[in-house]
């Protein structure tokens, strides 16, 4: 530990190093923050939450020397500590519940993602080891003593995005999460060049590439019998049983088509650039040649080269002969093949090459031929055996023979379509198979997601049966490839000449050596994640990027002493917490030192803070301050863990936002609005940014308002009451007013009058609003129904519009939308209030050029259809000079679509006026009438309220 000369600071080694640093510019540090700041930062920092008026009471009061250090130990022990910490984790691993943008085919809710989110908070609460942390994230299913739930750990790897299905974008993604997640290295800068600062260069990129191509996808439940009831389990059944199924049948015939067109794949080696990898975007039949395979044959026989394969040494040799002179060269070739005692050639091959061919199309054909005959033999072996009633064969008698069919079958076998889940082998079908295997899968992800079920279950990866090295993309370019690369850690790393991984994909081999003790950067990624959570910024400012171009540490003996501390704690995270919360550091004031000049000073030399010479004083997340308004009103949920829930469908949910739905493909404005991370991409520090858009949050938002509401409701409302004052101050900012403060909330409570109601007219009451059909045989409106949802502004079928159920149907005051087809027709009702005779004046606008319009319909339910007219991109008036109704008869105004649904919105105004009444008759005005609903206003004690959850002073930690 450092020298200093003050040494009544110093609670711990952290505080030397800070004092030291500071002492070299001439800077002194703040004074310790006043108790009930230190009790609200603390609580903030560990839950997310507030502490209470009675708890800060409680802290404020004991001046016992181990006070604060017992309240630290309380916060690490509640169960919000994981879910605190979780929020920031889940920002590393780009958490969301959905997919971001997929094809319709495919379910885009994921069917795990809650489970990896119950997964990291109840590890972090049981204080699990990072290094095991980490481990179980990257390879769980190599993990011997893994628990059941642990599989869900590897979400972090199967979390991201999907790309449309690219696969090399998906392995990219994931190289970047595990790189800059847990060593701070931008490892995937790799991907099209060497990397331009750090020594990655693109071999260890495509090391890391070849591990994860590796690896395959595989959906498991957590609890396997336990999950759900009985009716759950034998639908997922019945989903899973007809996908299994189809699959396999889909599998066998496009393998069989391959096998039937082995000529045409092999000349297709020819031309490989007239096939590119993974085109997403392109349709297939099942008579075309898939890319797919064309280059599964491709890697085969170079795999075939390099370890000079006896069926395929011809092959490579006659497609080395370069000239006009093939039939020449090609004699010489031979005659060298027949000579050759280093490599013994496959016999059937050998015997079919004993004369060399005039071409390489006819090496080709030869090939081809040699596969028929085997394929011939084999199934003359199965129906050989099935007519006898015998097993049916898994070999060729002949040893040359069955070298062969292993090229025509079996694991690894490139005519075979692997045996994969969809996401992985979705290439290697037909357009139309592919759809309806994608369809399956999601029928059976749907009712994972949707049947009401919290079942947990894990997307993890497992080891494919065939690991393969990847080649480097020349320019990132999949269709130029370079030499192979061997699966392996980062060379800057890793020991020299260390031996490349051989324990399947190598995933769980990578998982060790990033965890290693002897790795500089995973133990000082995360302390510095840790420093960042705490202080606002890292020690490395980049907490992502270590690199060359990242600034230094500010305190570079600091970081390496706490890492140092961190592993010989056994890699503890709460520890690490206790030990930086403890500090005198983090418990100094956020206003500086109190000598004004010093903090002149320290402000002129040190405007960032790096030097710590006072605490950060933090704004809260979203999360944090959505958290507290439901808290410090008594209407928080703190159950712990499940399904998501949506935070922003009214009635809002009242659980802690880390349970709420993450959409990657809609985030939410007010999300966006507060530098929400963005669930797309690994982010390793959230923006912080002021914006109008957040004042007008506070002041506009009915979530603000209905808490605000729930607070004064605590309060009593009593008339002018300072006891109602002091509840609200307790309650949110847990203190006491100060006198001016009772003073001025007093006078504002008597002086601010009630709100004002205006009540609609009489004439409102006989509209109502619906849909339906007219049927224009009868000259009636039928199925006519009330339009369930209304807005404040229109009538419509449900919170979204279009509705999922009733589509584009709208009443508004002006006009309308009609629904989907003419059965979902919009109809503004009007109900004669007594028996009369009225006139109706009425002018419907269509005014966009798309589309072919509408139709208009004054329909009466007693004299039929009154008026009715086509109307497209003009105005027509539509009136009744005449009419006679008794009490409660209807008029209905219908507007459906013409022909096609396009641009139908339109505006109608209707005037209906009583005609024998004189000076007393009653006019009924549709948009007059239309009664829109008032924002609510609210009252004196919620406007105090509202104000107080917009200060300062409650969405900061100090």
């Amino acid at each position: 530990m450092p020298e200093v000369s003050d040494a009544s600071w110093i609670r711990s080694p952290i505080d030397a190093f800070v004092l030291t640093r500071l002492e070299r510019g001439a800077l002194r540090p703040s004074p310790e923050a006043d108790r009930r700041t230190l009790i609200r930062r603390a609580q903030i920092a560990l839950t997310g939450l507030p502490p209470t008026f009675e708890e800060v009471g409680a802290f404020v009061a004991d001046d016992s020397p181990r006070a604060y250090e017992r309240l630290i130990d309380r916060l690490l022990d509640s169960p919000r500590y994981g879910e605190q910490f979780g929020r920031r984790w889940l920002d590393v691993a780009r958490y969301s519940d959905t997919k971001g943008y997929v094809y319709a085919r495919e379910e885009r809710f994921w069917p795990h993602a809650w489970a990896y989110r119950d997964w990291v908070i109840r590890a972090l609460n049981e204080d699990m080891p990072y290094d095991r942390f980490l481990l179980l994230q990257l390879a769980a299913d190599g993990v011997k003593d893994r628990r059941e739930d642990d599989l869900a750990a590897m979400g972090f790897l199967t979390l991201g995005r999907r790309f449309l299905g690219v696969k090399h974008d998906i392995i990219d993604d994931r190289i970047d999460v595990v790189t800059r997640g847990a060593m701070g290295l931008t490892v995937s800068c790799a991907r099209c060049h060497d990397h331009k600062y750090d020594p990655v260069p693109m071999a260890d990129y495509y090391s890391l590439y070849g591990i994860f191509d590796s690896s395959a996808e595989q959906l498991t439940e957590l609890g396997g019998e336990e999950i759900g009831d009985a009716a759950f389990r034998a639908e997922l059944k019945k989903r899973r049983d007809k996908l299994e199924q189809t699959m396999a049948k889909h599998r066998a015939a496009a393998s069989a088509r391959v096998r039937s067109r082995i000529a045409d794949y092999l000349k297709a080696q020819t031309e490989l650039e007239k096939y590119p990898a993974d085109g997403f975007d392109q349709i297939f039949e099942k008579s075309d040649l898939l890319p797919s395979f064309v280059h599964r044959w491709a890697r085969h026989l170079e795999e075939a080269a390099r370890r000079r394969d006896p069926i395929f040494l011809p092959w490579r040799e006659y497609a080395a002969v370069r000239g006009d002179d093939f039939a020449g060269r090609a004699k010489r070739v031979a005659m060298s093949s027949r000579e050759r005692s280093d490599v013994a050639v496959n016999p059937i091959v050998l015997a079919v090459f004993a004369e060399a061919p005039a071409s390489f199309r006819e090496v080709i054909d030869r090939y081809a031929a040699i596969f028929a005959d085997i394929e011939a033999q084999w199934t003359a072996a199965v129906d050989g055996a099935e007519k006898a009633g015998a097993a049916k064969p898994t070999r060729l008698d002949d040893p040359a023979a069955e070298q062969l069919r292993r090229i025509l079958r079996g694991p690894g076998a490139p005519c075979e379509v692997p045996d994969l889940p969809i996401v992985h082998n979705e290439t290697y079908f037909a357009s139309g198979e592919t759809t309806e295997l994608w369809k399956l899968q999601g029928e059976v992800d749907r009712w994972i997601v949707r049947s009401g079920t919290a079942a947990p279950f894990a997307l993890s990866l497992r080891d494919r049966p065939d690991p393969a090295d990847a080649r480097i993309f020349i320019r990132g370019n999949p269709l130029t490839r370079g030499p192979a690369t061997p699966r392996r850690f980062l060379s800057a790393l890793a020991e020299e000449n260390a031996a490349p991984f051989k324990q399947g994909s190598g995933r769980l081999e990578l998982a060790k050596a990033i965890v290693d003790p002897a790795n500089p950067l995973t133990a000082r990624v995360i302390v510095n994640r840790v420093w960042t959570h705490l202080f606002g910024q890292g020690l490395v400012t980049t907490p992502s990027d270590f690199g060359l171009r990242a600034d230094p540490p500010s305190h570079p003996e600091l970081l390496d002493w706490l890492t140092t501390r961190f592993v010989r704690d056994g890699w503890s995270l709460k520890k690490l917490h206790r030990a930086i919360l403890l500090s005198t550091t983090f418990r100094q004031s956020s206003a500086g030192p109190d000598d004004v000049a010093m903090r002149r000073a320290a402000l002129e030399e040190d405007p960032d803070n790096r030097l710590l010479w006072r605490m950060n004083a933090r704004r809260l997340t979203f999360e944090e301050f959505r958290d507290a308004m439901f808290a410090v009103g008594g209407e928080l949920d703190l159950e712990a863990g499940g399904r998501p829930a949506d935070l922003f469908k009214p009635p809002f949910a009242n659980r802690r936002a880390i349970y709420g739905l993450v959409d990657r493909q809609f985030v939410p404005g007010t999300l966006r609005v507060f530098d929400f991370a963005n669930p797309d991409l690994h982010i390793p520090k959230r923006a912080e940014t002021t914006v109008p858009q957040q004042a007008l949050f506070f002041m506009n938002h009915p979530l603000v308002h209905e808490r605000a509401a729930r607070l004064a409701s605590l309060a009593g409302r009593a008339p002018s009451g300072e006891a109602g004052v002091r509840s609200l101050f307790r309650n949110t900012l847990q203190r006491d007013p100060t006198e001016a403060e009772l003073a001025e909330a007093t006078a504002f409570i008597s002086a601010v009058a009630a709100p004002e109601s205006t009540p609609p007219p009489d004439t409102a009451k006989d509209w109502s609003y619906g849909y339906g059909k007219v049927d224009e045989t009868a000259g009636r409106v039928t199925g006519f129904a009330l339009i369930p949802h209304f807005t404040g502004e229109a009538w419509q079928g449900g919170v979204n519009w279009p509705d999922a159920r009733l589509g584009w149907v709208q009443l508004h005051a002006t006009g309308g939308h009609p629904g989907n087809t003419r059965e979902v027709a919009s109809i503004r009702r009007w109900t004669a209030p007594r028996a009369m005779r009225i006139s109706i004046r009425s002018r419907v606008i269509h005014e966009p050029p798309q589309g072919d319009g509408i139709r208009a319909f004054i329909v009466s339910y007693r004299a039929g259809i009154l008026k009715q007219a086509a109307i497209h991109k003009q105005t027509l008036d539509l009136d009744v000079p005449q009419l006679e109704v008794a009490k409660g008869e209807t008029v209905d105004f219908v507007v459906d679509i013409d022909k096609v649904l396009n641009n139908d919105q339109y505006l109608w105004t209707v005037e209906a006026r009583e005609t024998e009444s004189g000076s007393t008759a009653t006019t009924w005005n549709s948009a007059k009438d239309f009664q829109k609903r008032p924002p609510r206003q609210l009252d004196a004690w919620e406007q105090l309220a509202q104000a107080l959850l917009c200060s300062n002073e409650f969405l900061f930690a100090d």
